[in-house]
C-alpha cells in the first residue's frame, strides 16, 4: 500500500512517541470523540479495488456500534493513536500484488 508524505507523517508521529505543538488532524478527532463519548474498536482495511485500497472504522457511541468508511492511512492512524487493533480482510491479500510470505503477507496483522 503506498502512501504520501502526510499520510506517513501522520501514522508516524505516534509511533515515534512525538507529541506536536499543536494537535494533528487526527489527535483532534480523538479528542472530539472522546468529548462525546465515542469510542474507536478496531480497523479493518475490506478491499482492494482498480488499486484503491478501502477500509472502515468501528467505533461505539452510548453502546450503539458505528462504522466508517475511511481511507486506510487515515484509519490506521486513529487506531495507533487509538491502541487498538488493525485488521485486514483475506480477500485484500488476495487481490493485492505482495507474494505469499512477504512481510504483509496473507494472514499477517498489520
Amino acid at each position: 500500500m503506498g502512501i504520501g508524505a502526510a499520510e506517513a507523517t501522520a501514522i508516524a508521529v505516534p509511533l515515534e512517541n512525538i507529541t506536536p505543538p499543536r494537535p494533528l488532524t487526527h489527535d483532534l478527532f480523538l479528542t472530539l470523540f472522546g468529548r462525546l463519548k465515542v469510542q474507536v474498536t478496531k480497523v479493518v482495511i475490506t478491499d482492494l479495488r482498480n488499486n484503491t485500497y478501502y477500509a472502515t472504522v468501528y467505533l461505539t457511541a452510548g453502546g450503539a456500534p458505528m462504522e466508517l468508511d475511511s481511507r486506510p492511512s487515515d484509519a490506521i492512524a486513529l487506531a495507533i493513536r487509538a491502541k487498538v487493533p488493525v485488521f485486514a480482510e483475506e480477500r485484500v491479500f488476495e487481490k493485492s500484488d505482495r507474494p505469499p510470505g512477504s512481510p504483509g503477507g496473507p494472514g499477517e496483522r498489520i
